[in-house]
């Protein structure tokens, strides 16, 4: 028998692990002494798991019928404890984050769900090459009054906040941990605001739903349903501390697969890689870890925190870093894909990135003492908040390279809520317990920071747009079909031949067209990613275009908004042979063919030229 309770069809099925024989306790809702306690017979046990079996015409006998049946809850007692069931799929008397319980106060769970209705509901069919990752806390994502919803802090907030969502381009969201967690483990002081530790993982969190009729698993179906009807899928991160059975884990990531019609997990903490990956009942579904397995699926995802620490380093203009970035310009071959980020849930958010070379967790109580030491950041000229026009410049032109960076290498995208607008942490890289304005998200700063936002919509388009980036397979660096250039090829300031020697901080990467197909079988245009994080501007000699086309300017993290052109509205390079790129900068350049207007002008230019001669 399963543990936990099922429900059968001539009553309800109970089984329990426990030290000494325990008793099922049965409730109304909102009453605090049991109606019904039911011993678990001796005769039952299996080693430490009791078992029993209770008929409806006993409940009903008891007080359980009708609508106090549909809403009885349950919870265990043995040797004078009460405890909750390790297995329960909801729970109910802890409601309000971080609040402590009453020291003999156990959670309780119902015995019956909510009923619900995925109607036509169907798994959105994102392409790979497409996905773009967008990690949030569901608290903090929409606690403060500024977020603008009804339900803050809630499932159902991030269901009001899905237009925004779609309108950024964001194709999956991942959760931090949102089943039901210890929130006090610290003590009273500090709350466990991120979720990692003791959890009830078959339950969604209580006190990350709305207040009123609160239903932590009808909720949490809603927003996957809401989320799949606008073409986006829900990733949920399930922390195991290692003290779990292999089946445990397993039935833990089957049921939120079938109930809840998750589209993947964030594995963290201690797990079975190597028997998730095997089991069949998750074939197809996607597995996201920081392990790289020497075998894994076609769904798994490798969360490798180096590229976050090299492309910092890049970032901030450290030496010796150019290999690195060319390495992720392409796919290993017989390696699983990617999941690439430089800012996550441990450490700084992007603001904080390019404002603070030093950690401020004075806030966390522990003496600054918490957190890593190594943030790979470079605070532009100033430590924090400053006013000063060109440190603030500085600063917005860093993040959009920080985006450049993540959007531009292959692998795919990671972004934390907040991001896109400049969301800071006020140099907190440990952000633990702080369940306040420190962690919840500001958001009129999507307002203020409107430009930003625009910017990285903009580029996800344009990822979306170019079958070049986000390959899914490894470049040849051949010419297998003659067409004059390589699938994929690396150039220095000089056309043809990366420099790569530890003092250089710039390269140039150039991605043929021909090479990158979409679906239908239309060829990209050619596109060269050019990379300076020197602090002096550096010349680059532009290798020739396709015949036919010329390059024209994209993507540019330097100068005035806009800073990543529409389709149609790209500006043509006036000097066709070289581009001098400003310190600290990345372009893009696509190589497009001239209006017929240009080539004209062009023509008698050069007729001009010749006469004049």
């Amino acid at each position: 028998m399963a543990l936990g309770v099922k429900i059968e069809k001539e009553g309800i099925a109970v089984s329990v692990v426990a030290e000494t024989r325990p008793t099922l306790l049965l409730f109304l809702r909102n009453e605090e002494a049991p109606r019904l306690c039911v011993p678990f017979p001796e005769d039952t046990r299996l080693g430490k798991v009791y078992s029993l079996r209770l008929g409806f015409r006993e409940l009903r006998e008891a007080g359980f019928r009708g609508a106090a049946l549909k809403s009885a809850e349950y919870q265990f007692e043995a040797g004078g404890q009460r405890f909750a069931d390790p297995y329960g799929k909801s729970f109910s008397g802890h409601d309000s984050f971080g609040k402590p319980l009453k020291e003999e106060t156990a959670k309780r769970s119902p015995l019956f769900l909510s009923e619900f209705s995925w109607e036509e509901e169907g798994a959105p069919k994102v392409n790979p090459r497409e996905r773009v990752i967008y990690r949030l806390h569901v608290r903090g994502f929409t606690a403060e009054k500024s977020s603008g919803v009804i339900q803050r802090g809630t499932f159902d907030g991030i269901a009001e906040k899905i237009p925004y969502l779609r309108s950024l381009g964001v194709t999956t969201l991942e959760l931090l941990p949102a089943e039901e967690f210890e929130e006090l483990p610290f003590g009273a002081e500090r709350v466990n605001y991120w979720g990692y530790g003791k959890t009830f993982h078959f339950a969604p969190k209580a006190s990350y739903c709305r207040k009123r009729q609160r239903d932590p698993a009808g909720e949490l179906r809603s927003l996957v349903k809401a989320l799949h009807a606008a073409g986006m899928e829900l990733v949920m991160e399930f922390y195991f501390d290692g003290s779990e059975r292999v089946d445990y884990v397993l039935e833990v990531l089957r049921y939120y697969r079938s109930f809840y019609h998750l589209d993947g997990a964030r594995l963290s903490g201690s797990f079975p890689l190597r028997d998730i990956l095997r089991d069949p009942y998750l074939k197809g579904f996607l597995l996201f870890a920081e392990e790289r397995p020497a075998e894994s699926g076609e769904s798994f995802y490798c969360c490798d925190r180096a590229f976050q620490r090299e492309m910092r380093r890049f970032l901030k203009g450290d030496e010796g870093l150019v290999p690195a970035v060319l390495s992720y310009s392409r796919r290993e071959p017989d390696m699983p894909p990617r999941v690439n980020y430089l800012a996550h849930t441990d450490g700084f958010t992007l603001a904080d990135l390019v404002s603070y070379e030093r950690k401020h967790n004075e806030a966390n109580g522990e003496g600054n003492r918490d957190g890593s030491n190594e943030n790979f950041s470079w605070n532009c000229g100033v430590e924090g908040k400053t006013k000063r026009r060109q440190i603030l410049a500085c600063r917005a032109q860093q993040r959009r390279n920080a985006f450049l960076l993540l959007f531009l290498s292959q692998g795919t995208p990671l972004f934390l809520a907040g991001d896109e607008f400049g969301n800071s942490q006020d140099g907190n890289n440990n952000a633990y317990c702080q369940d306040n304005a420190v962690s919840w998200l500001d958001w009129k700063q999507a307002t203020k920071e409107a430009e930003s936002v625009d910017f990285v919509r903009a580029l996800i388009a344009f990822r979306r747009a170019h079958p070049a980036l986000g390959r899914q397979t490894p470049p040849l660096f051949l010419d297998v079909d003659a067409v004059g250039r390589p699938d994929v090829s690396y150039h220095g300031e000089r056309p043809w031949k990366a420099e790569t020697e530890p003092f250089r901080r710039q390269l140039g990467i150039l991605y043929s067209g021909h090479y990158a197909k979409s679906e239908n079988g239309k060829a990209d245009n050619s596109l060269f990613c050019i990379y300076n994080m020197h602090w002096e501007a550096h010349s680059f000699s532009l290798p020739h275009p396709e015949k036919g086309t010329a390059w024209h300017l994209a993507i540019r993290s330097f100068g005035e908004a806009p800073h990543c052109l529409e389709v149609g509205a790209e500006e043509v390079l006036a000097d066709q042979s070289s581009f001098l790129l400003p310190g600290r900068s990345i372009v893009v350049l696509i190589a497009k063919p001239l209006p017929a207007e240009t080539k004209t002008k062009r023509t008698k230019k050069r007729q001009g030229d010749s006469n004049g001669r």
